[in-house]
């Protein structure tokens, strides 16, 4: 497709539900390869921002990806993009499935090592892990 040519491949990082797991929850992932458009957000999208949502570093992503934000109620946790070498959470994401192409638009904060216990893991070659969400450690 035309609009292709401004994707980029990125490491997008799916989570299964939560578990707890001798005390400390956990959460099994999946990464997986996606084309996207990612760009820094402008200042007049940074000032649209719930103040509840705002992160040092924020970037939006497009394409034709089903991207979720967190579900609390289901304990399932945001899906997360490798961006410039650092995880980017979702904190927005609507489809525009009005338009010819069908896309998403994906607003990603970026992830605090302090939310990691300062464990901020690569995206390796395999694709079926678990992290510890309370200290970002991959067993």
């Amino acid at each position: 497709m035309v609009l292709d040519i401004f994707k980029k491949p990125y490491t997008l990082r799916r989570f299964e539900k939560t578990q707890p797991v001798k005390g400390y929850s956990r959460a099994r992932y999946s990464d997986s390869t996606v084309k996207l458009n990612v760009q820094p957000l402008s200042m007049s999208e940074l000032v649209t921002l719930p103040d509840g949502i705002r992160r040092s570093k924020n970037i939006k992503a497009i394409g034709q990806v089903q991207i979720k934000t967190a579900d609390d109620r289901a304990g399932i946790l945001a899906d997360r993009i490798y961006y410039n070498g650092e995880w980017y959470e979702c904190t927005g994401a609507d489809i525009w499935g009005n338009t010819p192409v069908g896309q998403t638009e994906a607003i990603f904060g970026l992830v605090p090592p302090v939310e990691t216990g300062g464990i901020l893991l690569s995206p390796a070659n395999c694709s079926e892990k678990e992290e510890d969400t309370e200290t970002g450690e991959e067993t």
